[in-house]
């Protein structure tokens, strides 16, 4: 059936409840160090650009800080502003281990400037990554490669230093706002970080590609790689009309716009509600009602990953003498009567679709529907938030009885 007649009668039955799950305790944790330094002061003379650099410094940090703790609100248990003096190393150690120990998932936004491999912090030392340098050797007497690990990876040791070999932060999401960004995904990655983005090369685009990151990722439920090229395709547009923002560099070979393009890296497909993506061979049991026009398990679909789908129990569709038997999750053949049911299956014939948003009927993606019946193996070729019903008439739900208990589990 169309979208319409979904929206419908979803609000006017009100059926489209989520399955509980436990409460994700979430932390959101600033790190900005703007310094006030911008193009917006480069060409001021030497005796008013530090008194415009503070002034400049003090009105964005105000402004971001106020920004993402009206974006924590109602999203994340926590925010943790670590903004001017409050943004160093020792402070963000202090708090991932902090809302680790806890029990709290941290994302991470990274506001300021940045070089290859290095990310500013007020007053330094700053947060570096990973890189092998050519070092003296006195045992060897020799100049020889040599991996210096950077503070950013220090950051692990440290924390293990101090509670066990086994520690291990629950750093989920990086964004980083800085320039050559990208150049230290790996690092986050490699103390825990489920995902890292940052730009390709030097963010000449910053707003508002970061503002819109967060809507998508944290209150629109896309994907982070869709939230990130969604975002990029919203500010590249409106910064294109710069004089020299389309301008091939020759050094690097990009525009300024390709430069700040953001870079995704580790899981690509991790949304703000991870409880509902299945790990391979997790499975999740929950009941259909044969009346419900939605049944919402809070299970996320994947494109690409592999499902099986398994039942038990019956259905029936109405209550009168002349109702059809009892039937399985297979329903039975359509009468002539039956023409109008929501998917082209049987008539009570378990059916499954995706929504873009979690518990949100409104956002049922077209084209979704996708027939499981009493058992089926599905590999998904569109994502979203699992939706469940019984192959009905949208008008015939209210006299049907009975209920499907069914299991889903990721096979890859």
């Amino acid at each position: 059936m169309n979208l319409f007649a979904n929206l419908a009668f979803a609000a006017t039955l009100g059926l489209a409840t989520a399955a509980a799950l436990p409460a994700q305790s979430r932390t959101l944790i600033l790190l900005q160090e703007n310094s006030g330094r911008s193009a917006l002061t480069e060409w001021m003379p030497a005796s008013i650009r530090t008194l415009a650099e503070g002034i400049v410094d003090r009105f964005v940090e105000t402004g971001e800080s106020a920004k993402f703790a009206a974006l924590a609100q109602g999203t994340y248990q926590r925010f943790v502003d670590l903004s001017d003096a409050r943004c160093t190393r020792a402070n963000l150690l202090t708090q991932l281990i902090n809302q680790t120990r806890d029990g709290y998932t941290v994302d991470l936004c990274v506001l300021g400037h940045g070089a290859i491999n290095e990310l500013s912090l007020n007053n330094g030392p700053n947060l570096t990554g990973q890189t092998t340098r050519l070092l003296w050797d006195r045992n060897t007497g020799q100049m020889v490669n040599t991996i210096v690990p950077g503070t950013i990876r220090s950051m692990l040791s440290d924390a293990r230093s101090l509670h066990g070999s086994t520690f291990q932060f629950r750093l989920r999401t990086v964004y980083m706002c800085n320039c050559e960004a990208s150049s230290l995904n790996d690092d986050w990655l490699a103390i825990g970080a489920k995902v890292s983005v940052g730009a390709r090369r030097n963010n000449y685009m910053p707003e508002p590609m970061l503002s819109d990151f967060w809507q998508h990722f944290a209150k629109g439920d896309k994907h982070v790689a869709e939230a990130a090229a969604a975002s990029y395709a919203s500010s590249a547009p409106i910064w294109s009309l710069l004089p020299g923002y389309t301008t091939v560099d020759p050094d690097t070979g990009l525009t300024k716009v390709q430069a700040s393009q953001p870079v995704v890296a580790g899981d690509p497909n991790l949304i703000f509600r991870d409880e509902c993506l299945l790990a391979v061979g997790q499975s999740r049991t929950f009941t259909v009602q044969a009346n419900q026009i939605h049944r919402l398990p809070s299970v996320y679909l994947v494109a690409g990953q592999t499902y099986r789908f398994t039942t038990s129990g019956t259905w029936r569709n109405g209550t009168s003498v002349f109702a059809p038997a009892a039937t399985n999750a297979n329903g039975y053949t359509p009468g002539i009567t039956d023409f109008a049911r929501r998917h082209s299956s049987n008539m009570m014939c378990l059916v499954g679709e995706r929504h873009a948003r979690w518990n949100d009927v409104l956002s049922f993606v077209s084209g979704s529907q996708f027939r499981i019946g009493a058992s089926n193996t599905v590999t998904v070729g569109i994502r979203g938030f699992l939706c469940l019903y019984a192959n009905d008439l949208l008008t015939g739900y209210l006299d049907n009885v009975g209920s499907i208990t069914v299991t889903i589990e990721r096979i890859s």
